[in-house]
């Protein structure tokens, strides 16, 4: 029910017009909180995710799991998802992202501040070009050392007892004998 201005007097009048005026002042607040907090995760989600993708190409350095920074999940862990080594490396591919810096730059800064181990998978150029030909020469010296025992064996000579006829043999015609002679007592 809504009373006429008349009967309320002034005092009140004026505590419920500053109510008013806070509440709408306040949902305002609010929404404007809701749009701007939107937008800034919309934002930071996809610097997160550009960091990720950059991440796949660095080593996470806790030490623990082998993996990529922006792939860490820690699988079979205490916990599953990434371990604080690899969220502090996201974040510094963001600041660096922010700074205006290529993916070679920051994986750069990154072997700059943790040496090689910092490589996924090795440079191919300079002594990390042995690393991508290595399993092509080994792959090669394999097939090499498969295809001479093949050829060793096919070109060995027949056995001499299958082809050769049976040789006479004093002492086994002399044991023949006397197990006959035995046998037929």
């Amino acid at each position: 029910m809504r009373l006429s201005n008349a009967v309320i007097p002034s005092e009140a009048r004026d505590v419920l017009f500053v109510r008013r005026r806070t509440k709408r002042t306040a949902s305002l607040a609010v929404l404007l909180a809701f749009a701007i907090g939107s937008l800034w995760t919309t934002q930071l989600a996809a610097q997160s995710e550009r960091a990720k993708q950059v991440g796949m190409h660095i080593k996470c350095m806790c030490k623990g799991c082998d993996m990529t920074a922006g792939g860490c999940a820690h699988p079979g862990g205490a916990f599953s998802g990434p371990c604080d080594s690899a969220k502090a490396e996201l974040r510094q591919i963001d600041d660096l992202l922010a700074q205006g810096k290529s993916e070679q730059q920051i994986i750069d800064a990154f072997v700059a501040q943790y040496g090689t181990i910092a490589y996924v998978e090795p440079p191919k150029h300079g002594f990390g070009l042995v690393a991508w030909i290595m399993p092509f020469f080994y792959f090669l010296l394999g097939l090499a050392l498969v295809v001479f025992i093949v050829r060793k064996w096919a070109m060995r000579p027949a056995a001499a007892s299958s082809a050769a006829p049976p040789s006479h043999n004093e002492v086994l015609d002399r044991a023949r004998a006397q197990a006959a002679r035995e046998t037929e007592d």
